[in-house]
């Protein structure tokens, strides 16, 4: 059955990867669940501080990711609590010298998640 929830179960996300996309369960503006993924140049530059050959799964790399992705969310967060509006492609997240900048920005209404695809 391609139910709503069944779709809802195919997107749950690992978070001991940053290879696919990456969300955590608090991660919610007004109902739209916020996922985020890392643009290929983005993950060549996470690769570049792994000392394992499975980079992409080495907890130190994921850990800084993860952190790095919830002072995003926050950013996120204060920006929709301040202006009532999402970032848009081309909006630098975190900080503006060494923030992310969103990449692109993907909406799936039936599953109610916001897709930011971030890069440096």
């Amino acid at each position: 059955m391609n139910t709503k929830e069944d779709r809802k179960q195919a997107v749950r996300v690992r978070e001991d990867t940053i290879m696919e996309a990456i969300s955590h369960p608090s991660w919610i503006i007004k109902g739209w669940t916020i996922h985020f993924l890392l643009s290929e140049k983005q993950l060549h530059q996470v690769k570049k501080i792994s000392i394992l050959d499975n980079w992409y799964e080495d907890p130190i790399v994921v850990s800084t990711c993860l952190d790095r992705l919830r002072t995003c969310y926050n950013s996120i967060q204060k920006y929709y609590d301040t202006f009532g509006l999402l970032p848009v492609v081309g909006d630098r997240l975190f900080d503006e010298d060494s923030g992310l900048i969103v990449q692109d920005r993907s909406i799936d209404g039936d599953l109610m998640v916001i897709s930011f695809t971030l890069s440096v």
